[in-house]
């Protein structure tokens, strides 16, 4: 009887924990979508995933567990970034999307054009 009891309760403890896990991410998944729709970006591939897992204090002092993300975003689809999201206990901590420079000109394509003397011949 004990054995079957202990058996089902470490099965309703691991699906709580999945299940938390799935709910985590899911919402690590939503706030980076926000925040590159706030940055005028786009989120590649739905690319979250956690990087990190470890446990913290949180603001009331209990323990809390903390979750690092990371993501990739594009400003004009050709070029991929990192970005990075931290939830503590299903709250924003932190975030990071660097700093892209706007001004390089998309009619350049891949050509990277080099200062010196040209080789055109006329």
């Amino acid at each position: 009887m004990f054995e079957s009891m202990l058996l089902l309760i470490t099965l309703l403890a691991c699906a709580y924990v999945w299940q938390n896990a799935l709910r985590a991410r899911e919402l690590a998944r939503a706030l980076c979508h926000d925040l590159c729709v706030r940055a005028n970006v786009q989120l590649l591939d739905q690319t979250v995933a956690l990087q990190r897992l470890k446990l913290m204090r949180g603001p009331p002092g209990l323990i809390a567990l903390r979750r690092d993300y990371r993501f990739d975003f594009s400003v004009d689809g050709r070029d991929r970034h990192r970005g990075t999201l931290s939830l503590l206990d299903g709250r924003v901590q932190s975030h990071s999307l660097p700093i892209v420079d706007h001004s390089i000109e998309a009619a350049s394509g891949n050509v990277v054009r080099f200062p010196g003397p040209s080789l055109d011949r006329h």
